[in-house]
């Protein structure tokens, strides 16, 4: 039993943490709800089906650990399996990330008009990052659990590299856009500082994570990121999608108003009306 307390005090402080996290993101898909009625039929059954995973998940991760702790309570031999419920809750937090990748990828495509040059190595990663997750844990005992030095190593490539396209591509779309025209580029300095400090939630995660599985898989300690994983992904896809109301108020706001287009090329003004319209533009897809 000894050898399977650091694993289950890992995964309680997981479930623990995770709960925190859930709060967190039934807060933010009341507030898209309440805050966006106007959004589109599939973007609002997106958000409600990532919402169902999520609850899936905290109530397989919370039913994994009341099996360690009551029904396996004294039962050593039990106790070092990995419960079916936590297997099935990494097969939910793997769809979770998958989804919000792919959903990320459409944005971009989106914000790109059309490139499929930025959109495509999104989904190829993201597609790489769920196969390869299926084959990291190769065994059902904790005390034996193991890393496949390819898949894991390809699974971690791919999910880190995933997150940082997502993040490079918005920040080169946004630094593109700037045009200079009054105090536009503030606006767009501010989507780039909340594009990258989202994608580095979900980095840091899955480093953390595949950092203590490499180095100490036996006791259990990648079971805390792991287990947040799928929540990392959800709340930081829900602030950028409840970022927009603000973001489209600033655009509305005097302060960010721009100069007559007209006006600055009488007056010698170097931006073109064209490049402002892609800037708004921008803004309006994000």
């Amino acid at each position: 039993m000894s050898d399977t307390v650091p694993v289950i005090a890992s995964h309680f402080l997981g479930v623990i943490l995770c709960s925190w996290l859930y709060g967190l993101t039934l807060a933010q898909t009341w507030y898209y709800f309440h805050s966006y009625p106007k959004d589109s039929c599939h973007t609002k059954l997106l958000v409600a089906f990532l919402s169902v995973l999520g609850t899936a998940q905290v109530m397989l991760v919370t039913a994994s650990i009341y099996q360690y702790t009551i029904v396996w309570a004294g039962d050593p031999l039990m106790s070092s399996h990995v419960t079916t419920t936590f297997e099935a809750s990494m097969g939910v937090s793997s769809v979770i990330a998958f989804l919000v990748q792919l959903t990320y990828a459409h944005r971009i495509w989106r914000l790109s008009f059309g490139n499929m040059l930025l959109a495509c190595p999104i989904v190829v990663l993201a597609f790489v990052a769920l196969a390869m997750l299926a084959k990291t844990v190769r065994s059902p005992l904790w005390k034996s659990t193991h890393v496949s030095n390819l898949s894991a190593s390809i699974f971690y490539l791919a999910s880190i590299t995933c997150d940082v396209v997502i993040a490079g591509s918005q920040v080169y779309l946004f630094h593109k856009s700037r045009t200079g025209i009054g105090r536009l580029g503030g606006l767009i300095t501010r989507l780039t500082v909340l594009v990258v400090n989202v994608g580095l939630l979900t980095s840091i995660d899955v480093t953390v994570f595949l950092v203590l599985f490499l180095v100490c898989p036996s006791n259990g300690a990648f079971l805390v990121p792991y287990i947040l994983m799928s929540h990392c992904y959800l709340n930081s896809f829900l602030s950028v999608l409840n970022s927009r109301l603000l973001l489209r108020e600033l655009v509305d706001n005097d302060d960010y108003a721009c100069p007559n287009i007209a006006a600055s090329s009488v007056s010698g003004g170097a931006a073109s009306p064209s490049s402002h319209s892609r800037s708004v533009v921008v803004v309006a897809r994000v």
